[in-house]
């Protein structure tokens, strides 16, 4: 008999575009990858209420019963990658969740396997049945909503824009 054994649960769906509106604010140059992002300077004062309200119900209908209590929203924002533009390998710190929205692009987010070193050390790096990341297919449109401590990235290659965020819960 299979078994999973510490599984990683992900969400991937589908969102209405229309129905996420982020004010136009100022971007500015982020991180290493020198990525243009509204990370520092989209407030969720200036977020509209109808935008939050969508966003708690892509939430609520994903993570349902692997809710905390009290969740809420952190920070969301905005980045444009242009076709040569990446982030490096990072966590979201502190939080719970994340989530990335692909406004108009398909995704180039990659996962890492948390045992990867391990396999790699033990298996290498062509063992099916142990993969050492998870690179979702996911058109514009579509979100992924992860535990916040998952290693990962965003390759370059394609131009666009997303929405990424973060939710806090207690546990």
């Amino acid at each position: 008999m299979k078994k999973e054994l510490f599984a990683i649960p992900i969400f991937e769906d589908q969102v209405d575009l229309d129905r996420i509106n982020l004010t136009d604010v100022e971007f500015e140059y982020t991180w290493d990858s020198n990525t243009l992002s509204t990370f520092g300077t989209q407030t969720p004062e200036s977020i509209p209420q109808d935008t939050w309200e969508y966003l708690s119900e892509i939430v609520d209908r994903n993570l349902g019963q692997m809710m905390g209590a009290n969740p809420r929203f952190g920070r969301v924002w905005k980045n444009v990658y242009n076709k040569h533009d990446y982030q490096d390998v990072h966590i979201h710190p502190k939080s719970q969740w994340s989530f990335v929205i692909y406004v108009d692009r398909c995704s180039k987010t990659s996962f890492l396997n948390p045992s990867i070193k391990d396999i790699q050390n033990q298996l290498g790096n062509e063992m099916v049945q142990f993969p050492l990341d998870y690179k979702p297919n996911l058109e514009a449109g579509s979100i992924i909503i992860f535990p916040s401590f998952l290693f990962h990235m965003v390759n370059s290659g394609e131009e666009g824009t997303t929405i990424s965020g973060n939710i806090y819960m207690d546990y």
